[in-house]
Protein backbone atom coordinates (compact mmCIF):
# COMPACT_ATOMS: atom_id res chain seq x y z
CA UNK A 1 0.00 0.00 0.00
CA UNK A 2 2.87 2.32 0.47
CA UNK A 3 2.92 4.99 -2.35
CA UNK A 4 -0.50 4.92 -3.33
CA UNK A 5 -1.01 8.28 -5.11
CA UNK A 6 -4.83 9.47 -4.43
CA UNK A 7 -6.52 9.50 -0.93
CA UNK A 8 -8.95 6.95 -0.17
CA UNK A 9 -11.81 6.27 2.25
CA UNK A 10 -12.24 2.86 4.00
CA UNK A 11 -15.45 0.79 4.00
CA UNK A 12 -16.56 -1.98 5.89
CA UNK A 13 -14.80 -3.08 9.28
CA UNK A 14 -13.05 -6.27 9.23
CA UNK A 15 -13.30 -9.09 11.82
CA UNK A 16 -9.76 -7.66 13.42
CA UNK A 17 -10.90 -4.12 13.43
CA UNK A 18 -14.25 -5.17 15.28
CA UNK A 19 -12.17 -7.41 17.72
CA UNK A 20 -9.41 -4.61 18.25
CA UNK A 21 -11.01 -1.40 17.59
CA UNK A 22 -13.41 -0.62 21.27
CA UNK A 23 -16.99 -0.69 19.76
CA UNK A 24 -17.69 2.94 20.91
CA UNK A 25 -14.51 3.83 19.22
CA UNK A 26 -15.21 2.94 15.65
CA UNK A 27 -18.16 5.06 14.79
CA UNK A 28 -15.53 7.93 15.86
CA UNK A 29 -13.61 7.01 13.78
CA UNK A 30 -15.90 6.64 10.36
CA UNK A 31 -17.70 9.70 11.67
CA UNK A 32 -13.63 11.30 11.40
CA UNK A 33 -13.74 10.19 7.57
CA UNK A 34 -17.04 10.93 6.72
CA UNK A 35 -16.31 14.55 7.81
CA UNK A 36 -12.93 15.16 6.53
CA UNK A 37 -12.40 12.47 3.46
CA UNK A 38 -9.51 10.65 5.39
CA UNK A 39 -9.51 7.07 5.72
CA UNK A 40 -11.38 5.77 9.22
CA UNK A 41 -9.37 2.62 8.84
CA UNK A 42 -5.92 4.98 8.82
CA UNK A 43 -7.04 7.05 11.51
CA UNK A 44 -7.98 3.95 13.61
CA UNK A 45 -4.38 2.53 12.79
CA UNK A 46 -2.95 5.48 14.20
CA UNK A 47 -4.70 5.42 16.91
CA UNK A 48 -3.34 1.70 17.49
CA UNK A 49 -0.02 2.60 16.99
CA UNK A 50 0.36 5.69 19.54
CA UNK A 51 -1.50 4.71 22.48
CA UNK A 52 -2.99 1.50 21.90
CA UNK A 53 -6.97 3.33 21.71
CA UNK A 54 -5.94 5.58 25.14
CA UNK A 55 -4.17 2.58 27.02
CA UNK A 56 -0.55 4.31 26.89
CA UNK A 57 -1.57 7.97 26.42
CA UNK A 58 1.79 9.40 27.73
CA UNK A 59 3.52 11.74 26.71
CA UNK A 60 6.57 11.15 23.97
CA UNK A 61 9.67 11.93 24.30
CA UNK A 62 8.96 14.65 21.91
CA UNK A 63 6.43 16.14 24.02
CA UNK A 64 3.18 14.86 21.63
CA UNK A 65 0.59 14.14 24.32
CA UNK A 66 -3.14 12.56 24.24
CA UNK A 67 -5.19 10.03 22.59
CA UNK A 68 -3.58 10.31 18.95
CA UNK A 69 0.04 11.29 20.42
CA UNK A 70 -0.63 15.13 18.62
CA UNK A 71 2.56 18.12 19.46
CA UNK A 72 1.32 20.69 21.26
CA UNK A 73 2.10 23.10 18.56
CA UNK A 74 0.60 20.56 15.74
CA UNK A 75 -2.75 20.67 18.50
CA UNK A 76 -3.21 24.88 18.04
CA UNK A 77 -2.86 25.16 14.79
CA UNK A 78 -5.26 22.21 13.39
CA UNK A 79 -7.58 21.19 16.61
CA UNK A 80 -11.31 20.70 16.47
CA UNK A 81 -14.37 19.93 19.04
CA UNK A 82 -15.51 16.57 17.72
CA UNK A 83 -17.61 16.10 20.44
CA UNK A 84 -19.20 19.64 20.24
CA UNK A 85 -18.95 20.03 24.43
CA UNK A 86 -17.24 23.11 23.58
CA UNK A 87 -13.59 22.12 24.88
CA UNK A 88 -10.72 21.19 22.80
CA UNK A 89 -9.23 18.00 24.73
CA UNK A 90 -6.25 16.09 22.83
CA UNK A 91 -7.22 13.18 25.63
CA UNK A 92 -10.99 13.23 24.16
CA UNK A 93 -11.07 10.86 21.53
CA UNK A 94 -13.91 12.37 19.51
CA UNK A 95 -11.48 15.62 19.42
CA UNK A 96 -8.25 14.05 19.06
CA UNK A 97 -9.57 12.05 16.38
CA UNK A 98 -11.23 14.73 14.47
CA UNK A 99 -7.50 17.04 15.17
CA UNK A 100 -5.71 13.82 13.50
CA UNK A 101 -7.78 13.96 10.67
CA UNK A 102 -8.23 17.49 10.13
CA UNK A 103 -4.33 17.47 10.18
CA UNK A 104 -3.93 14.60 7.50
CA UNK A 105 -6.37 16.63 5.64
CA UNK A 106 -4.19 19.86 5.52
CA UNK A 107 -0.91 17.68 4.84
CA UNK A 108 -2.60 16.52 1.35
CA UNK A 109 -4.21 12.93 2.31
CA UNK A 110 -6.32 13.39 -0.90
CA UNK A 111 -3.68 13.58 -3.03
CA UNK A 112 -0.70 11.44 -1.41
CA UNK A 113 -1.97 9.33 1.56
CA UNK A 114 1.62 8.33 2.32
CA UNK A 115 3.11 11.47 2.57
CA UNK A 116 0.53 12.65 5.03
CA UNK A 117 1.07 9.95 7.27
CA UNK A 118 4.59 10.58 7.21
CA UNK A 119 3.97 13.94 8.47
CA UNK A 120 2.24 12.78 11.33
CA UNK A 121 5.23 11.27 12.36
CA UNK A 122 8.29 11.94 9.85
CA UNK A 123 9.34 7.82 9.39
CA UNK A 124 8.91 5.93 6.61
CA UNK A 125 8.89 2.63 9.13
CA UNK A 126 5.57 4.27 10.66
CA UNK A 127 3.71 4.99 7.73
CA UNK A 128 4.34 1.24 6.36
CA UNK A 129 3.28 0.24 9.92
CA UNK A 130 0.24 2.51 9.98
CA UNK A 131 -0.69 1.33 6.16
CA UNK A 132 -0.32 -2.88 6.90
CA UNK A 133 -2.56 -2.34 10.24
CA UNK A 134 -5.19 -0.15 7.94
CA UNK A 135 -5.27 -2.73 5.74
CA UNK A 136 -6.29 -5.28 8.04
CA UNK A 137 -8.56 -3.26 9.47
CA UNK A 138 -10.21 -2.41 6.19
CA UNK A 139 -10.11 -4.79 3.08
CA UNK A 140 -11.46 -1.82 0.75
CA UNK A 141 -9.74 1.56 -0.11
CA UNK A 142 -12.67 3.54 -1.74
CA UNK A 143 -10.70 6.39 -4.08
CA UNK A 144 -12.38 9.61 -2.60
CA UNK A 145 -13.08 10.83 -5.83
CA UNK A 146 -15.43 8.71 -6.40
CA UNK A 147 -17.16 8.19 -9.85
CA UNK A 148 -20.70 9.25 -11.53
CA UNK A 149 -23.67 6.99 -12.20
CA UNK A 150 -23.10 4.44 -14.81
CA UNK A 151 -26.56 4.41 -15.85
CA UNK A 152 -28.18 7.77 -16.08
CA UNK A 153 -32.03 7.42 -15.44
CA UNK A 154 -31.65 3.93 -14.31
CA UNK A 155 -31.18 3.49 -10.88
CA UNK A 156 -33.10 0.31 -9.73
CA UNK A 157 -30.78 -3.04 -9.00
CA UNK A 158 -31.40 -6.52 -10.54
CA UNK A 159 -28.60 -7.89 -8.43
CA UNK A 160 -26.70 -6.47 -5.62
CA UNK A 161 -22.82 -7.07 -4.26
CA UNK A 162 -21.75 -9.76 -2.34
CA UNK A 163 -22.62 -13.77 -2.46
CA UNK A 164 -25.99 -14.43 -4.25
CA UNK A 165 -27.70 -17.90 -5.29
CA UNK A 166 -27.61 -18.18 -9.15
CA UNK A 167 -28.84 -21.40 -10.67
CA UNK A 168 -29.37 -22.99 -7.69
CA UNK A 169 -25.74 -22.29 -6.66
CA UNK A 170 -24.08 -19.78 -4.65
CA UNK A 171 -21.24 -17.39 -5.86
CA UNK A 172 -20.31 -13.90 -5.45
CA UNK A 173 -21.03 -11.34 -7.46
CA UNK A 174 -18.41 -8.98 -7.76
CA UNK A 175 -20.64 -5.66 -8.65
CA UNK A 176 -23.97 -4.74 -9.16
CA UNK A 177 -26.26 -5.56 -12.26
CA UNK A 178 -28.51 -2.12 -13.53
CA UNK A 179 -31.65 -3.54 -15.66
CA UNK A 180 -32.29 -0.90 -18.49
CA UNK A 181 -33.34 -1.80 -22.05
CA UNK A 182 -30.76 -2.72 -25.07
CA UNK A 183 -29.47 -0.26 -26.36
CA UNK A 184 -29.20 2.24 -23.27
CA UNK A 185 -26.09 4.37 -23.03
CA UNK A 186 -23.69 3.67 -20.75
CA UNK A 187 -21.17 6.20 -19.30
CA UNK A 188 -17.92 5.84 -17.48
CA UNK A 189 -18.12 6.28 -13.79
CA UNK A 190 -14.65 7.63 -14.12
CA UNK A 191 -11.95 9.31 -16.30
CA UNK A 192 -9.39 6.75 -17.49
CA UNK A 193 -7.64 4.94 -19.67
CA UNK A 194 -9.72 2.21 -21.57
CA UNK A 195 -7.87 -1.20 -21.30
CA UNK A 196 -10.76 -3.20 -22.63
CA UNK A 197 -12.81 -2.60 -24.67
CA UNK A 198 -14.07 -6.32 -26.70
CA UNK A 199 -15.88 -9.70 -25.68
CA UNK A 200 -14.83 -11.13 -22.20
CA UNK A 201 -16.01 -14.66 -21.48
CA UNK A 202 -18.98 -14.52 -18.75
CA UNK A 203 -18.99 -10.55 -19.25
CA UNK A 204 -19.81 -10.83 -22.71
CA UNK A 205 -18.85 -7.40 -24.44
CA UNK A 206 -16.86 -5.67 -21.85
CA UNK A 207 -15.51 -2.34 -21.14
CA UNK A 208 -12.56 -1.65 -18.42
CA UNK A 209 -12.03 2.05 -17.57
CA UNK A 210 -8.14 2.26 -15.30
CA UNK A 211 -7.42 5.29 -13.47
CA UNK A 212 -4.55 6.06 -11.08
CA UNK A 213 -6.74 4.60 -8.11
CA UNK A 214 -9.05 2.12 -9.30
CA UNK A 215 -10.14 0.04 -12.22
CA UNK A 216 -13.84 0.23 -13.62
CA UNK A 217 -16.08 -3.03 -15.18
CA UNK A 218 -18.83 -2.64 -17.44
CA UNK A 219 -20.53 -6.39 -18.40
CA UNK A 220 -22.60 -7.66 -21.04
CA UNK A 221 -23.28 -4.51 -23.48
CA UNK A 222 -24.78 -4.69 -26.93
CA UNK A 223 -21.91 -2.66 -28.14
CA UNK A 224 -18.82 -0.24 -27.42
CA UNK A 225 -18.47 3.32 -28.14
CA UNK A 226 -14.62 3.48 -27.64
CA UNK A 227 -11.30 1.81 -28.57
CA UNK A 228 -8.61 0.23 -26.55
CA UNK A 229 -6.30 2.82 -25.74
CA UNK A 230 -8.54 5.43 -25.28
CA UNK A 231 -8.51 8.38 -22.94
CA UNK A 232 -12.11 9.07 -21.77
CA UNK A 233 -13.91 11.50 -19.67
CA UNK A 234 -16.10 10.32 -16.54
CA UNK A 235 -19.98 10.57 -18.25
CA UNK A 236 -18.72 10.26 -21.73
CA UNK A 237 -20.77 7.01 -23.20
CA UNK A 238 -18.60 4.10 -23.76
CA UNK A 239 -20.97 1.59 -24.58
CA UNK A 240 -24.85 0.09 -24.65
CA UNK A 241 -26.46 -1.90 -22.29
CA UNK A 242 -27.14 -5.88 -23.96
CA UNK A 243 -27.15 -9.29 -22.70
CA UNK A 244 -23.95 -10.74 -23.89
CA UNK A 245 -22.21 -13.21 -22.12
CA UNK A 246 -23.45 -15.21 -19.25
CA UNK A 247 -26.74 -13.14 -18.61
CA UNK A 248 -30.43 -13.45 -18.26
CA UNK A 249 -31.11 -10.20 -19.22
CA UNK A 250 -30.63 -7.06 -20.74
CA UNK A 251 -28.68 -4.85 -17.89
CA UNK A 252 -25.17 -3.41 -16.99
CA UNK A 253 -22.82 -5.45 -14.85
CA UNK A 254 -20.75 -2.54 -13.22
CA UNK A 255 -17.81 -3.65 -10.80
CA UNK A 256 -15.07 -1.31 -9.22
CA UNK A 257 -11.49 -2.60 -8.40
CA UNK A 258 -9.52 -1.04 -6.47
CA UNK A 259 -5.72 -3.05 -5.86
CA UNK A 260 -7.09 -5.61 -7.78
CA UNK A 261 -9.57 -6.35 -5.53
CA UNK A 262 -13.63 -5.75 -5.91
CA UNK A 263 -15.31 -3.39 -3.51
CA UNK A 264 -18.79 -2.48 -3.17
CA UNK A 265 -19.92 0.08 -5.93
CA UNK A 266 -22.76 1.21 -4.04
CA UNK A 267 -19.76 2.24 -1.27
CA UNK A 268 -17.68 3.81 -3.59
CA UNK A 269 -20.50 5.57 -5.84
CA UNK A 270 -21.98 8.97 -5.34
CA UNK A 271 -25.31 6.86 -5.37
CA UNK A 272 -28.26 8.57 -7.27
CA UNK A 273 -30.70 9.83 -4.46
CA UNK A 274 -33.06 6.71 -3.89
CA UNK A 275 -31.01 4.16 -5.40
CA UNK A 276 -31.02 2.31 -2.29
Amino acid sequence: MLGISTGFNSGAATNIAKNEIPANLLPVFVSAQQKYGVSWAVLAAIAKVETDFGQNMFTSSAGAVGFMQILPSTWESYKQDGNGDGIYDPYNPWDAIYTAANYLKACGFETDPSKAIWDYNHAWWYVREVMSIATSYSSDMLPTGNGVWPLPGHTALSSGYGYRYLDGKGEFHAGIDIPAPKGTPVVSAISGKVIMAHYNDGFGICVEVESDSCMTLYGHLSGVAVYEGETVSAGQTIGYVGSTGYSTGNHLHFGVYVNGQPCNPLEWLKVPSGNY
